[in-house]
């Protein structure tokens, strides 16, 4: 069997950070004009390849190919599978059914936020054959065994969604979550494009790839899909594995790591022993983390510097503690300010995600959660609109008011937290506030003469004045005019 493995390509927008599969997606000038490999599909391809099938990886978002160059490759394709969220399955169906009436014996197959929350709603989309929840790795490969074989009562095994000769919607139990995921391959980057530059402002040395140490995260955020896709027990590789992992990439020509597991933190012990293992073999590289303000301290900081770690990122949201409560952030203003306060001690960079019309938010607490991200002085910061996504607490609070949110899709890349979408249910701000205080926020932080100094005095190379100057750029511009 022949299988595409397709990060398809969008007529909505230009740069997509289309990666994690829980669906946290970003575009646009808000995040600098940033992209990062698609490390998801990386894997899926790779575990496919290692299963047998003849397997092609095509990132037709980062190499700018169209929905016409796709569909004239894809007649010798016997599948194609693709990842989609909320905010992309429309225009995600839409480019598959093209592909399938190019093609129209190519099967379809497609994973992620949305088919796992609202596998319903994407197979009456059109265009899909079968959809895969959670995890896709296992499940898509065993699925495809099955469809190679023509076996189709061995899909009720499967944990897959798909239609029934009567065209009733089948949804399968859930395939059982990977609990030791170093049975996952290495992504195999021989698989990647080898003319694409994946820019991104946050990264300090190219190639970069990406990668996770783990899976599963231990917050309760009611606006995040993470701990619903993955579960609440975090499965973290051994250490054994990700120096083999690392290694493996450095021997690939790769000089930075970015880790994009949802807390790259939660187990200290974990983290202490894979930067002692960095620091003994002598491994050189950079590398980026995420982290909850809750789960590091000055020990664990001073090793990841050490060990290469240049940037954590954190989920800050806001800097009002009532709405961090509304939403079960379960952190408190004074860890966050203990965190950044240790980052500028230790040396290591740091970037703020902050949210924008969380429930109870007013024109009162979106001021104080400027200032309060002046005061804690992160590297670089960026500013979003809570979206209500399904498989979230805040979705079905939202869909029991006002059942017309449906299944979120109009959420789509054009909206994409950048607007607001029923946030005036839950605070007292319309979509037209929102928009305009996000970027008044981007303009109180970015546009101080004493942040710009201070980014001018951190420029080491030409390499950074580029990197600086491009995303600077985007950035500003969206403070002034928008996207």
């Amino acid at each position: 069997m022949k299988v595409l493995v397709l990060n398809p390509p969008t007529r909505q927008t230009g740069n997509v950070i289309r990666d994690v599969l829980y669906g946290c997606w970003c575009n646009g000038k808000r995040i600098g004009g940033g992209t990062v490999p698609p490390f998801g599909l990386l894997s899926l391809a790779t575990t496919l390849k290692q299963a047998g099938f003849d397997t092609t990886f095509l990132d037709a978002m980062g190499q700018g190919f169209s929905v016409e160059y796709v569909r004239k490759m894809v007649g010798e394709y016997d599948a194609v599978v693709c990842s989609t969220s909320t905010m992309t399955v429309n225009e995600d169906c839409v480019t598959l059914q093209e592909l399938q009436n190019s093609n129209p014996k190519l099967k379809t197959v497609i994973f992620g936020s949305h088919a796992t929350f609202m596998p319903e709603h994407t197979l009456a989309k059109g265009g899909i054959d079968f959809i895969v929840r959670n995890e896709p790795e296992f499940a898509v490969r065993d699925l495809l065994k099955a469809v190679d074989r023509n076996d189709g009562s061995e899909f009720k095994a499967l944990g897959v969604g798909f239609k029934n000769e009567q065209g009733e919607s089948v949804i399968n139990a859930d395939y059982p979550y990977i609990e030791n995921i170093d049975e996952l391959p290495i992504p195999d980057v021989t698989m990647l494009p080898k003319n694409v530059d994946w820019f991104n402002p946050i990264v300090k040395q190219t190639p970069y790839v990406t990668a996770f140490a783990s899976r599963g995260c231990p917050a309760k955020c009611t606006f995040c899909t993470a701990p619903y896709f993955y579960g609440a027990n975090i499965r973290y590789k051994s250490v054994d594995r990700m120096i083999k992992e690392v290694k493996y990439y450095l021997d690939n020509g790769f000089k930075e790591v970015y880790f994009r597991d949802e807390t790259f933190t939660a187990n200290k012990r974990f983290v202490m022993e894979f930067c002692q293992r960095v620091l003994d073999e002598g491994l050189k590289f950079t590398w980026i983390a995420n982290a909850r303000v809750v789960t590091v301290d000055e020990e664990m900081l001073i090793l990841m510097k050490k060990a290469g770690c240049h940037l954590i990122k954190y989920g800050v949201e806001s800097g009002v503690q009532e709405l961090l409560d509304n939403v079960r952030k379960g952190i408190r203003l004074e860890d966050t300010r203990k965190a950044f306060a240790l980052m500028h001690q230790v040396g290591i960079d740091s970037h703020a995600h902050m949210m924008l019309g969380i429930p109870g938010e007013t024109e009162e607490t979106i001021e104080q959660t400027i200032r309060f991200v002046n005061e804690i002085e992160p590297t670089t910061v960026t500013f979003g609109i809570c979206t209500p996504y399904p498989g979230t607490p805040l979705y079905e609070e939202v869909a029991q008011v006002h059942p017309e949110i449906r299944d979120g899709s109009d959420s789509d890349l054009g909206a994409l937290h950048k607007k607001g979408l029923f946030n005036s249910i839950y605070t007292e701000l319309e979509s037209d506030d929102l928009e305009s205080a996000m970027k008044r926020a981007y303009q109180a932080f970015y546009a101080r003469p004493s942040y710009i100094a201070k980014t001018i005095g951190r420029v080491k190379s030409l390499d950074d004045i580029k990197r600086f100057a491009k995303a600077g750029t985007k950035v500003l511009d969206f403070a002034m005019r928008g996207e």
